[in-house]
Order: structure tokens, then C-alpha cells, then sequence
């Protein structure tokens, strides 16, 4: 946290700068859903319809897309029922704001559990609000555990995709001195977060680092979410991860 506190008052202006000048953008509509049904007879050989669960913050919940079909979580669901030759369903447990410890306690209730048992994959965004929050290292690294933990116990042996944290000064929001020590904490929690990945056998971590994704049309409107351009670009990733 030394980078933070030894420019304090700068930070603390820009950071106040941010709260008042980017806009606060909903979550999108549609948290569940389900692909096309062109290939609804695949499904009947085996009864089986692949669910995905998409967990975490502000980036799950699609700020800045106006519905999930056309953030990771329709996106993915579209490239694996494309892939598997059958529809594919998906669930959104989000919320805006939510940190690390916010995030496992979207699990908590019997509904959400009942949703991650059945998912055949899980993708959890988190970490951005740990970082700006000024959360420390060994909090950052306790609670992504726990999450990882709970998230894997309740899903089985399905894969569980963890996002990376993107290179927060590369957001047109973020003012310069802010989002360098920002991008400066969230490097040291993504190394954090490689670290603890690589306990749990069954979860892959996803670095946003694409230099192509450093571009205009990766943000939403208020210049800190990802557009549904980035959205999609993300789903394809992961699901080269998964094929």
C-alpha cells in the first residue's frame, strides 16, 4: 500500500475526480438464459444440458452491456453450444462492488448453491474492487482462497475459469498518478492470484494482458467496464481454454 499513501492527497483527488465523473452503469438484463435450441435434439441423447455459472463483480454482472447475451456469460454459453453440438444455459451470480469476500458470500444461499453444483463450468471475475479498495496483500490472498475453496468444493470436478485483473492505468478512465499505482497494486495481486491457482487442480487463471485488448473499443461507455467487443473476445479465450 506504500505506492497509494506516499502520493496521498494526489491520489486521493483523482480517486474522488473518478467518483464523480464516470458514470455508474447497470448491471445487464438476462441473468439466465439459455442458447439457441437448434441443436435441442443432441440434448436428448443423454438428457444433459451443459450450465454455465458466471460469479464475481461488476464484469459478471455486465456493466456496460445491455443483456447477457452479449457478455461472457451468453457469449461463452453461445461458443460452447456451438462446440458440444447443444444448448447450453447460463446464471449469473453478481453483484457491482463486490470484493473478494462479497463475492463468496454470493454462494452462500441455497439457490446459488444449487446452481454451481450443476455447472459443468464456472467463471469468477474479482479482484478489481479488492485492489481499489485498498485491501491488503495477505486479505487479498486469505479470501481468494476461501473463495476458491467454496467455489470448487460446490462445483465438483467441473473447471472453474478465474479472470485476471486488467492493467488498471490502460482504463481511458483512470487519471495517470491513480491508475499507475493502482496497476502497480493489481500486478502484485495477479501474482498473488497465479500462486494460489496453481493449489487447485481443477482452475485456470486467465490473464488480461491481450495488448489487443488495449484499444478503444474494448470499454464501455464510461471507460472503465469492458464493451460487449471485449465480452465476446474474453468468451473466446476461455473456451479454447475449455475445448
Amino acid at each position: 500500500m506504500t505506492d497509494v499513501l506516499l502520493h496521498g492527497p494526489v491520489l486521493i483527488a483523482q480517486g474522488r475526480q473518478v467518483q464523480r465523473d464516470v458514470p455508474r452503469l447497470p448491471g445487464a438484463a438476462g441473468r439466465e438464459g439459455v442458447t439457441s435450441t437448434i441443436c435441442e435434439h443432441h440434448a436428448e441423447r443423454d438428457g444433459h444440458e451443459p450450465h454455465l455459472v458466471v460469479l464475481g463483480d461488476s464484469v459478471a454482472d455486465g456493466a456496460g452491456v445491455e443483456h447477457h447475451r452479449d457478455s461472457i456469460a451468453g457469449r461463452l454459453a453461445s461458443r460452447m453450444s456451438d462446440r458440444l453440438e447443444r444448448p447450453v444455459s447460463w446464471h449469473v451470480l453478481a453483484r457491482s462492488g463486490a470484493d473478494a469476500r462479497d463475492v463468496a458470500h454470493l454462494t452462500q444461499p441455497a439457490s446459488a448453491q444449487a446452481q454451481l453444483a450443476r455447472a459443468d463450468v464456472v467463471v469468477i471475475s474479482v479482484g478489481v474492487n479488492d485492489v481499489k479498495n485498498l485491501r491488503t496483500e495477505e486479505a487479498w490472498r486469505v479470501s481468494l482462497t476461501k473463495l476458491l475453496t467454496r467455489v470448487t468444493a460446490l462445483a465438483g470436478g467441473s473447471p472453474v475459469i478465474l479472470l485476471g485483473l486488467p492493467p488498471i492505468e490502460a482504463l481511458p478512465a483512470m487519471p495517470q498518478q491513480l491508475g499507475n499505482a493502482l496497476g502497480g497494486r493489481a500486478r502484485r495481486f495477479e501474482a498473488i492470484a497465479a500462486a494460489i491457482v496453481a493449489d487447485y487442480p481443477t482452475v485456470r487463471h486467465v490473464p488480461l494482458t491481450n495488448p489487443k485488448w488495449a484499444r478503444d473499443k474494448a470499454f464501455a461507455d464510461d471507460g472503465f467496464h469492458p464493451s460487449p467487443w471485449l465480452h465476446k473476445k474474453l468468451a473466446k479465450e476461455i473456451d479454447a481454454l475449455l475445448a
